[in-house]
């Protein structure tokens, strides 16, 4: 009977550990940015991650003043989570993020902006 009662807690716990982690991934959103240079996927690139208010044209549009910076796989992709950046549960509606690669000068080499809502998976693609 202990052991009967043992495995139902157990099962219950476990049950009760996956539902809340199902309800955070609601809120969370991810962004895979896949980089090429010159059509070729690149490794070990660095992806600095922006929100809306510093974009491209505005003077924060440098690697000093990114929200993120991710370095690409094997793959070229690189992965964003974005509920670790932003709070997405005060986010009602699609929120729009720029992604750049720079040179050692800090010029763009490339960029792409990507409009997500929490809950989404969206990938976008930088080619320089």
């Amino acid at each position: 009977m202990k052991k009967f009662l043992s495995v139902v807690v157990l099962t219950v716990l476990t049950t009760f550990l996956l539902s809340s982690c199902s309800k955070e991934d609601e809120f969370n959103a991810v962004a895979k940015i896949t980089v090429k240079e010159n059509g070729s996927l690149k490794s070990g690139v660095s992806v600095h991650m922006f929100d809306h208010r510093k974009g491209p044209g505005t003077s924060f549009f440098i690697p000093f003043f990114a929200d993120k910076v991710v370095v690409t796989e094997a793959d070229g992709i690189a992965t964003f989570n974005l509920q670790e950046v932003f709070d997405l549960e005060v986010i009602d509606t699609q929120t729009t993020f720029y992604f750049a690669v720079f040179d050692l000068d800090d010029n763009v080499l490339g960029n792409t902006g990507l409009t997500i809502e929490k809950g989404q998976t969206k990938a976008a693609i930088i080619n320089y």
